[in-house]
């Protein structure tokens, strides 16, 4: 009998955790506020570039947003990281997506 229970991070702790990140998406970004502050549904992508000057990391790699991008799905709004390098995956909602110069590739 497995008992194991997926871990669940305490929200609070999280949002407390990314304060800083949410204020400068929220100054990044007027529909980002918004959205953040009313609980609606938003989505928008963004280059990893611009995402590592906005909210700077110890290391400059994607898997560093992977938490922060969790956390905000669960407030409704999916960050969408494309890079310029081909074929790299895109962070979002756990799906594996390939981008091509931020355009998705089918």
């Amino acid at each position: 009998m497995n008992n194991k229970r997926k871990y669940q991070h305490n929200a609070i702790v999280e949002e407390r955790m990314f304060a800083m990140d949410i204020e400068s998406l929220k100054q990044y970004d007027d529909q980002f506020k918004k959205a953040y502050e009313t609980g609606e549904k938003y989505e928008f992508t963004i280059k990893l570039s611009d995402i590592i000057e906005i909210c700077p990391r110890h290391k400059q790699e994607r898997e560093q947003y992977r938490r922060f991008i969790r956390f905000l799905k669960s407030k409704n709004i999916t960050m969408n990281l494309v890079s310029r390098k081909k074929g790299h995956k895109d962070l979002s909602d756990n799906k594996l997506k390939l981008k091509d110069n931020g355009k998705s590739i089918n």
